[in-house]
């Protein structure tokens, strides 16, 4: 990425025996009760179904249950980049938030946007990559919740990272690949969770932007699906 291209923005507003042999001896019984005892108790951990590949031809899954909804990206750390991981929030009374590492805006479980960012992962040298978590016991007043990327600084575009993300919940795990980028891509829209009759529909979006001197990836982000927040530009510490 070149050095002149502006970085990005923040919104304004805050799983067989021998039959020769001579017949031995039977040995006493053993006392089986305590082996008994022992299988009775014994916790088996369980088992953790595979996560399911979103695609084009198979975008949609869902979410259910309580707890908390996990959306972690990870890339290759040979290319140096930084990426950042984000998402819009949009709820049932209207209101919108945002959570990114530009302007710290990195959110809260416990307050809205009940989303929370949990670390700013600078190089992808970071075994757990940057991850989002999604307080589901307020699923409710979401009405959509739009998971995005950027590239911040030290690569052209995506093409060369390796970059995928993992949608987790207590119901299953869904999995991204972000690995059909078109040349110059800055951004992608990678995932659109809404809420649904069931639970939350998760719906792989992979839409790649590219930003400009004039329109940052979250500008364009925003204005293709209609959150309509105010940005302002900045930079990291």
């Amino acid at each position: 990425m070149s050095s002149d291209r502006p970085r990005g923005v923040i919104r304004l507003k805050p799983p067989t025996t021998d039959p020769t042999a001579r017949p031995e001896r039977p040995a006493p019984p053993r006392e089986t009760a305590p082996s008994r005892e022992i299988a009775s108790t014994r916790k088996t951990a369980p088992v953790r179904r595979p996560d399911t590949l979103l695609t084009r031809s198979a975008p949609r899954g869902l979410v259910s249950g309580r707890g908390v909804l996990q959306a972690n990206l990870n890339w290759s750390a040979s290319t140096g980049a930084d990426l950042d991981l984000g998402c819009l929030v949009e709820f049932t009374d209207g209101s919108r938030h945002v959570v990114q590492p530009l302007g710290n805006s990195f959110g809260s479980l416990t307050a809205p946007p009940y989303a929370q960012l949990d670390q700013d992962d600078r190089t992808g040298a970071s075994s757990d990559g940057e991850t989002l978590r999604l307080n589901l016991e307020h699923r409710a007043r979401v009405r959509r919740l739009l998971v995005y990327t950027y590239v911040y600084e030290g690569a052209v575009d995506f093409r060369s990272l390796g970059a995928a993300v993992t949608v987790t919940a207590p119901s299953g795990g869904f999995r991204i690949l972000l690995d059909d980028a078109p040349a110059g891509a800055t951004a992608c829209a990678i995932a659109l969770i809404a809420a649904g009759a069931d639970g939350l529909a998760v719906q792989r979006e992979v839409r790649w932007f590219t930003a400009t001197p004039w329109r940052s990836n979250q500008q364009l982000i925003d204005e293709a699906y209609g959150f309509g927040l105010e940005w302002v530009w900045c930079t990291k510490d």
